[in-house]
């Protein structure tokens, strides 16, 4: 079976707050201890899975989670079992879960015998928790709404837990976003993708953060509907979003989770833009939100890796040695720009569109001509549009420079969406032979940003008048540089335009 659960983490400063507001004095109370097993490789978590056994109020029940077909829904099959005779702890058997679609997804994720693996497991990482639950009716659905506080203990270290856990029982996905909006503004909670299970292998391991996430490719068919296709895409664009944004709001400034979440905001995005013709997901007003989060996630990139880049071509071309990185106004910290309740609640909107249905009678893309038609407009006209500019690429303004970088990663992002319609082989070869002006126009535009900022010190750091007079020049070489990589996006093969593809 699949479970549906939103997480929202609790701030320290919001619980006593957030306790009081939902009563949960008053709501059932459960002691849980749960012991987390995996294979001494983590050959479980490589695939997506977690496994453990929990005691619930003298129960003891073993739960399989893997990975579903959307982020908020999982694989689970749990089974009580009996501890046995001079047992504390029930053996563990993955055997267990052997009918179960669980366990048969994970049978054939490592493409043997559950028998097998059972035998080489060994626990990786204990848990404490004390839950508090009430089920609630919203909209028609039945929602468990769980507020756990406790730890996850590993290797002598341990972390505290504290989130409020919303799982749909009955009825539909709509009831479990309306009763999170209001606790989620009011109390500064905010979403995260990482379960205990992740927090504690990570514990384990000595790692602070999880890895960072990287886009993946949409589960697309020519069967869907244009609105399908359309959360199918926001769908796949929030699997990227969200674990690295849970990871910046949690604590991480690591380069990368910041890169990420960037990368995933942009193709989110573009996804709004060039398909929002599909489906109505988000006002004006939120898509400010996104652009404004993306933006201020930039002035990072802006202080970090723009300025190593730019800065050691300067070393190169023999700048002055006291020559540094100008200060520029202050930059929002990524934390504060994730945790901030208007990107949430956009998040939280997007999640819940993304679970929505077709309204009745919605025809298929392969059976609507306006589809198809919509996606290869679409693609044509951002292709032309880059080709045209790129033609007077020189001759235009420092903004419409931009605009043709902007476009080209449109035009790029778009095709790896559909690369399941027309085929991963022939999008590849289109998006390959984008990458020499991708790469062109990233470098024109380091520098663009570099030659900004010492303009700006010139006048209190001397050193940064070098930098002014190479960079302005520079600016003209890489110019005509991107010209004439752009000139080749004008040769490349179009997928949209093949013929028997749907």
């Amino acid at each position: 079976m699949h479970e549906l659960e939103l997480k929202l983490q609790v701030p320290a400063e919001r619980r006593a707050a957030l306790e009081a507001a939902l009563d949960v004095a008053h709501w059932d109370r459960t002691e849980l201890e749960a012991h987390y097993f995996d294979t001494a490789g983590g050959q479980l978590a490589a695939h997506g899975f977690s496994w453990r056994l929990r005691r619930e109020n003298g129960q003891w029940v073993q739960t399989l989670k893997g990975a579903g077909p959307h982020l908020l829904r999982r694989l689970e099959d749990e089974v009580r079992v009996e501890p046995g005779a001079g047992r504390a702890l029930p053996r563990p058997d993955l055997a267990r879960h052997r009918d179960s679609p669980a366990g048969r997804a994970l049978a054939e994720a490592l493409g043997g015998s559950l028998d097998d693996v059972s035998t080489l497991v060994v626990e990786q990482f204990h848990t404490r928790i004390e839950r508090r639950t009430c089920v609630m009716s919203q909209d028609a659905s039945q929602v468990e709404v769980a507020y756990d506080r406790g730890s996850i203990h590993a290797k002598g270290q341990d972390i505290e837990v504290c989130e409020l856990e919303l799982e749909l029982k009955e009825g539909v996905p709509g009831g479990v976003f309306a009763l999170a909006r209001p606790w989620l503004t009011a109390h500064r909670l905010w979403l995260s993708t990482a379960s205990k299970g992740q927090r504690g292998r990570l514990l384990a391991e000595g790692r602070p953060f999880a890895p960072a996430v990287k886009a993946g490719v949409p589960a697309l068919d020519w069967s869907m509907s244009q609105g399908a296709l359309l959360r199918a895409v926001v769908a796949n664009c929030l699997e990227q979003v969200l674990p690295n944004a849970s990871q910046i709001a949690a604590g991480s400034t690591e380069a990368e989770h910041v890169h990420q979440a960037r990368v995933g905001l942009r193709r989110l995005r573009t996804a709004l833009r060039e398909l929002g013709g599909f489906g109505k997901a988000l006002d004006a007003g939120q898509e400010q939100v996104l652009a404004t989060a993306f933006s201020r996630l930039g002035e990072v990139r802006d202080t970090e890796s723009v300025s190593r880049a730019v800065l050691s071509r300067l070393a190169a071309a023999g700048a002055p040695e006291g020559l540094r990185w100008p200060q520029g106004s202050e930059v929002h910290p990524p934390g504060a720009v994730v945790r901030d309740m208007a990107f949430q609640a956009v998040l939280l909107e997007l999640l819940a569109f993304s679970l929505g249905d077709d309204e009745a009678g919605q025809p298929g893309c392969k059976a609507d001509g306006a589809c198809r038609k919509g996606l290869r407009e679409r693609l044509a006209r951002l292709h032309n549009q880059v080709v045209r500019d790129g033609e007077r690429f020189t001759e235009l303004p420092v903004e419409r420079q931009h605009r043709v970088r902007k476009r080209l990663k449109r035009l790029r992002y778009l095709g790896e969406f559909l690369a399941p319609l027309y085929g991963a082989h022939a999008v590849e070869r289109y998006v390959e032979a984008l990458r020499p002006a991708q790469d062109a126009l990233g470098e024109h535009n380091d520098d663009a940003v570099g030659l900004e900022a010492f303009t700006r010190a010139k006048d209190s750091q001397p050193e940064a008048w070098f930098a002014v007079g190479w960079l302005s020049a520079q600016q003209q070489e890489s110019a005509r540089q991107c010209r004439r990589a752009l000139r080749k996006v004008a040769e490349a093969p179009r997928f949209w335009k093949k013929k028997g593809k749907h």
